[in-house]
């Protein structure tokens, strides 16, 4: 068995060149040295983990959970009040 997963890096989707969905690092320092941003209070971020497992793996689809957070002078408020987590959104077969 191989312990190291196989990924496949379909596309950086409208990352580049806009303040928008996957704004970051997602795509690798190498890719994304370019971002200056300074969070200050007020602005909004979202954060939004996800994984995706190929066709024709164990488990082969995808999940992605949200969270909406606000900037604070002391840190982040985390808005999201809609219960999420595997408990909540996998459908049995």
């Amino acid at each position: 068995m191989n312990a190291t997963p196989n990924f496949l890096v379909d596309s950086y989707g409208h990352s580049f060149g806009v303040l928008s969905h996957y704004y970051g690092r997602e795509a690798g320092l190498e890719l994304r040295e370019d971002i200056d941003t300074v969070l200050e209070p007020g602005m909004v971020v979202s954060m939004e983990p996800m994984i995706t497992v190929l066709d024709g793996q164990p488990g082969a689809g995808g999940y992605r959970e949200h969270d909406i957070l606000v900037v604070g002078e002391d840190g982040a408020e985390n808005i999201t009040k809609f219960p999420f987590g595997p408990e909540y959104n996998i459908i049995g077969a």
